[in-house]
């Protein structure tokens, strides 16, 4: 019974960063006053305007992926 408490302690704790790094992979949020650096985004993609809300999940990924390597953008 120790060996399995042991055990499942033990892999408890190593799932435990793995679950942290999941909730942690996308904390962003996006406020109005993200709007200027969106359409930023898009005139550097060459993309027409539309509203954040109707942007695709992996167009949102994108975005704060190039927000993250242009923190300076207002």
């Amino acid at each position: 019974m120790k060996r399995f408490a042991a055990a499942l302690v033990l892999s408890l704790g190593m799932l435990l960063p793995a679950g942290v790094a999941l909730a942690q992979d996308h904390p962003h949020v996006w406020a109005d006053t993200e709007n200027p650096a969106w359409r930023q985004y898009l005139k550097a993609h060459h993309r027409k305007y539309h509203e954040w809300a109707k942007a695709s999940k992996r167009e949102q990924e994108a975005y704060w992926k190039w927000r993250d390597q242009h923190p300076d953008v207002h």
